[in-house]
């Protein structure tokens, strides 16, 4: 598997009010997240940030799960780990 970070981009806002429409100012919000790549499908990327693994008493597993639309993904950067 791969130690990737990944940038992507998600909606931003949810107004809690009524507000006049001129007052809306429409943005996207660029977030990035870093774990190991278990999916890289077409469809989309899954990140796992915690895994325990090679371990003769417990099942290779993971936490922290982030399932990404591809179409959100701008960049997947790998994280090179020292020798």
């Amino acid at each position: 598997m791969r130690l990737v970070l990944v940038e992507w981009v998600d909606s931003f806002g949810c107004s809690s009010s009524w507000a006049p429409l001129e007052e809306c100012e429409p943005k996207a919000l660029t977030c990035r997240s870093v774990g190991w790549l278990i999916h890289d499908g077409d469809d989309c990327k899954t990140v796992v940030p915690h895994l325990v693994s090679n371990h003769p008493e417990v099942r290779d597993q993971g936490c922290g799960d982030m399932t990404i639309p591809a179409s959100a993904v701008r960049k997947i950067v790998d994280i090179e780990l020292p020798a």
